[in-house]
């Protein structure tokens, strides 16, 4: 249960390598293929205040999801669907509520729920009780964990403390992404909690799910950008002029900016290639941290400013968990483009703490496997 439906790289990405680890242990997986109105839709409106955050949340979120559909790239919205087809054997019908799901008579031994942020409450439908497996399925003993789920952000609002405590507490086995997702459920609940990777980072190798992209140029540095154009603009065009690189950054449908170099319109496959085969990546997204560390690239990651930058936690936790903090940034002087530049990564340090936050992962899930295994056997 994740958000595998989502036109997003880094969504599509930790729910393939999920996957792929399940099936390399001999198990067969699949993605219950829950897609709800509200995580793109907004869900539905608020009566009796109709210009209230959450409704004009909904009209936003709507009108997007419009503009997307009859004036996005159409071909990328192709790639994405074959993309979950093929590599995510995702096919059939979508559940769109719990009652679908209940009614569906879905019979599994185990049931996870994660990664990404399924857990970070919107303003327009608050947390969702599928996303933490609270729904009934026709094998009543199905053992139900997460795996690496995020809340987005450093803190919950109190306002959703009793719900959150309640519906994790139903869980056979709890995880979390982020050491800040670890101290938000600590600090609620009087349960034990591990922090493990994203799954991402359960895989070592993705050259099997790349495929070329045709290049006009030779160097080029490679800026993956989501939410805004503020400091990483600039700081890509420094990078890129100090490199004498071009610049490559991919389609997206929610950019409301100018333009970081030229937009290129890659299929999944094709944009892991591209951030593969560029000279220096330039992300302030999650995933493209993520992958950029595991792809042992040069890259910077910029911190997101002002009403999005509590969403920086996701990253700091990675970039700190791998010995990397330096090369998160919130400004792009010469000076700091200059340091970052002349300061190479030791990768060996930075594997060695993957191998370890990989066998963190590899614990749990093997942990809770054990168990599941137990509970067939009684």
């Amino acid at each position: 249960m994740t958000y595998h439906f989502s036109d997003n790289y880094g969504a599509l990405f930790q729910a393939y390598a999920l996957r792929e680890w399940f099936l390399a242990q001999g198990y067969d997986a699949q993605f219950v293929n829950y897609h709800p109105e509200h995580v793109e839709g907004g869900g539905n409106f608020e009566l009796g205040n109709f210009f209230s955050k959450k409704n004009l949340k909904v009209l936003y979120l709507r009108f997007s999801k419009l503009k997307t559909k009859f004036f996005g790239n159409r071909q990328q919205k192709k790639n994405f669907e074959e993309f979950r087809s093929n590599y995510l054997g995702v096919n059939g019908a979508e559940y769109k509520d719990i009652s679908d799901l209940e009614s569906a008579s879905l019979e599994f031994d185990l049931l996870v729920c994660g990664s990404d942020q399924i857990w970070n409450p919107s303003d327009q439908f608050g947390l969702d009780p599928v996303y933490f497996l609270n729904f009934e399925i026709k094998n009543k003993n199905v053992r139900r964990i997460s795996y690496a789920p995020s809340f987005g952000r450093d803190e919950i609002s109190a306002k959703y403390h009793n719900q959150l405590i309640k519906m994790i507490k139903k869980l056979d086995g709890v995880s979390a992404r982020e050491l800040s997702g670890v101290s938000i459920i600590t600090n609620l609940a009087d349960i034990e909690v591990s922090c493990v990777p994203d799954p991402t980072f359960l895989l070592n190798d993705y050259s099997k799910v790349m495929t070329p992209y045709p290049l006009k140029v030779g160097r080029y540095v490679f800026c993956y950008a989501l939410r805004s154009r503020a400091v990483i603009g600039e700081a890509t065009e420094m990078i890129a002029d100090n490199l004498g690189a071009s610049i490559y950054s991919p389609y997206n449908s929610h950019r409301r900016w100018r333009e970081i170099g030229e937009t290129v319109y890659p299929c999944p496959r094709q944009w892991l290639y591209l951030m593969e085969n560029s000279d220096f990546v330039v992300t302030n997204s999650f995933h493209g941290t993520a992958l950029s560390i595991l792809l042992n690239k040069p890259f910077i990651v910029v911190g997101l400013r002002e009403g999005k930058s509590s969403l920086n936690a996701r990253a700091l936790n990675l970039l700190e968990a791998v010995g990397l903090r330096s090369r998160f940034i919130d400004n792009s002087t010469q000076e700091i483009i200059d340091e970052i530049l002349n300061s190479p990564i030791d990768w060996r340090m930075v594997n060695a703490n993957i191998c370890n936050l990989r066998m963190q992962g590899e614990a749990y899930l093997n942990d809770q496997l054990s168990k599941m295994k137990g509970d067939i056997d009684g």
